[in-house]
């Protein structure tokens, strides 16, 4: 359900996915709950420890492969600067994120994200994602236990949040 990085997938299908799941519920007379969560700055905020654990215990990456991803993305020569003209800040090195622009960012990102649709499967809810940008939806049938559905709102939410 990533609509992104990858051939094929792109903002058009994840809008008719998910245009298509809701006029679907609208047009057999139940209402859609639409919750939209965006990562800002995704490729900046990227924590590398839960990035590297991720990695090993959900992907299976480890030894030399895991070595390596560490090294790219801890390396020291990893930094920015702010230019104004000729005057130049300090170098700081990047604790977090992933390089924009490289082939292994998007994925990067996408692997980071991946525990947001367990969560969303765990608690019964419909989802699609496109890049750094998520869409969970809950279809309501007139009559449904109303109680329920936001229980499960909730708790996924707290889940996402945790």
């Amino acid at each position: 359900m990533q609509s992104a990085y990858r051939t094929g997938h792109s903002t058009e299908t994840a809008l008719i996915r998910v245009h298509h799941d809701i006029t679907d519920a609208l047009d057999n007379n139940s209402c859609v709950i639409l919750l939209m969560f965006d990562l800002s700055a995704a490729f900046d905020v990227i924590d590398h420890d839960i990035l590297f654990d991720r990695l090993q215990y959900t992907f299976g990456i480890s030894g030399k492969a895991l070595s390596w991803l560490c090294s790219f993305l801890t390396n020291t020569c990893r930094s920015q600067c702010v230019s104004i003209g000729s005057i130049h800040s300090d170098n700081m090195v990047l604790k977090y994120g992933v390089p924009q622009g490289s082939v292994l960012g998007p994925r990067l990102i996408s692997m980071f994200s991946y525990p947001v649709s367990e969560i969303c499967k765990k608690h019964g809810l419909a989802y699609h994602c496109y890049a750094d940008d998520t869409q969970i939806y809950q279809v309501i049938i007139p009559l449904d236990n109303l109680d329920d559905i936001t229980e499960r709102l909730e708790a996924c939410l707290e889940d996402i949040k945790t």
